[in-house]
């Protein structure tokens, strides 16, 4: 989930047509070609949004500016925070008017989907049919963030598939896949598909977001408060052989005795 906090309304406003042409314009002035496009980085947010993960800008901007892995810092030490570097052949005041606007979009995102009214920013080709390929391949990039919670999701039954759609788009920009590429039509329902699952998966995710914790943490929370209860005369879970109330759970000065009594 998108935890930062936008300080101003318009830091809250949802981004015009005028607004996406300049984010464009500025994320290929970057000149990098690890950087997002647009439609890939709308697929990026939407899933940091779904997931439990508490996530800042300062988290995702690097990897929208296409910056490795642990690049940059968070600027305690003087230095400039993660995703600032990728900034830096830019002049400062594009600089900050690309992070704003990415941060602007980063809320919205975040705030449709949890209103139930999100709807993805795709590219169209010259005869008005969508792409959705960049959009799969930038939701698939936020998944694999935090494996271990959309494993956790993938391992229900109910949500086994819900990738897939996302996952068959993401592979039609493989050349070396060998595979057909769709038609409009079965394109068109891929992404139908695949914005659907999304809905699903932000409401899977939404106790988690709401309880500030993710299906990996509460389901070892769950196991520890369901182990069973031990009996004082039963053999000690630690393996040690003695019963359970001359070891683990005797007292200090009885866990002292025993430890005497096998020397």
């Amino acid at each position: 989930m998108i935890t930062d906090t936008p300080a101003s309304g318009a830091e809250r406003a949802v981004l015009a047509d005028a607004d996406f042409d300049r984010l464009d314009q500025l994320l290929a002035e970057l000149g990098n070609d690890d950087a997002m496009i647009v439609e890939e980085l709308d697929g990026f947010l939407a899933a940091l949004a779904c997931a439990p993960e508490p996530v800042t800008a300062d988290d995702f901007l690097p990897v929208v500016f296409g910056l490795a892995d642990g690049d940059g810092g968070d600027g305690s030490d003087g230095g400039p925070r993660r995703g600032e570097a990728a900034l830096a052949g830019l002049p400062a005041g594009l600089a900050t008017e690309l992070a704003a606007l990415v941060r602007r979009h980063a809320q919205a995102v975040a705030a449709s989907l949890d209103a139930g009214s999100f709807a993805p920013v795709l590219a169209y080709d010259d005869q008005g049919a969508p792409d959705g390929s960049a959009w799969a391949v930038g939701f698939l990039r936020a998944v694999e963030m935090a494996p271990d919670s959309w494993d956790a999701m993938l391992d229900e039954k109910e949500f086994g598939d819900a990738l897939d759609a996302a996952e068959a788009l993401a592979a039609t920009l493989d050349d070396e896949s060998g595979a057909r590429a769709p038609s409009r039509r079965e394109r068109e329902a891929l992404i139908d598909r695949m914005i659907a699952d999304v809905g699903d998966i932000h409401e899977f995710f939404r106790p988690y977001r709401q309880a500030g914790t993710t299906p990996r943490a509460m389901r070892v929370e769950t196991v520890r408060r369901e182990q069973p209860k031990v009996g004082r005369n039963e053999p000690c879970p630690c393996g040690s052989g003695r019963k359970f109330k001359a070891c683990c759970g005797a007292s200090p000065q009885g866990r002292s005795s025993a430890s005497a009594d096998t020397t």
